[in-house]
């Protein structure tokens, strides 16, 4: 089996006029192909350009990590993708290392259900805490990590990948995850 579903997400996601998807799923990936792991691949790429995870990097993800995707089915195209891995210094707590959403999907709510979907996942897993660094500038994703699921900004970090990089350190405690 290649994904394991971790939860459908809750019909009120779904219930904006203007997105014509139906029935979609949290999947935790367990195992891949190359079919799949291209397409994750490319998804990444989309959103993240050369940043995004190419396969080196993605398969000791899947092995190691935990990766989870947005999709209507096993062999549907990606909505959204997840990667998260343990801290080093706290085995309770995890890092939100790529979150994102279909460009033309952003904006309608998925983000909120899928990172929720994850959360009470990690939890069943034994994870208290998450972690993850967020462009200052990405008022977005602050609005969704802060104000929608609760992630305090614990710090800022000046030119954190670069000349003109900052970033917010953010954490969730995810006991208020409900």
């Amino acid at each position: 089996m290649y994904f394991d579903m971790v939860k459908t997400l809750p019909k009120k996601a779904l219930e904006d006029k203007d997105l014509d998807i139906k029935g979609l799923k949290v999947f935790v990936v367990q195992d891949f192909n190359l079919e799949i792991l291209r397409k994750m691949v490319d998804f990444g790429q989309r959103i993240f350009g050369e940043a995004g995870m190419d396969e080196w990097g993605l398969v000791p993800q899947i092995r190691h990590g935990n990766v989870f995707l947005l999709k209507e089915d096993v062999n549907s195209k990606i909505v959204g993708m997840a990667i998260l891995m343990r801290d080093w210094e706290d085995d309770k707590k995890c890092y939100l290392f790529d979150y994102a959403i279909r460009e033309e999907l952003q904006g309608k709510g998925l983000g909120y259900y899928f990172l929720r979907a994850i959360c009470l996942n990690l939890k069943e897993q034994g994870f208290d805490k998450m972690g993850l660094t967020v462009d200052i500038k990405n008022t977005p994703a602050i609005r969704l990590y802060k104000d929608k699921m609760g992630f305090v900004i614990e710090e800022q970090k000046k030119h954190e990948y670069g000349e003109g990089e900052h970033r917010y350190i953010m954490n969730l405690d995810l006991n208020i995850i409900k």
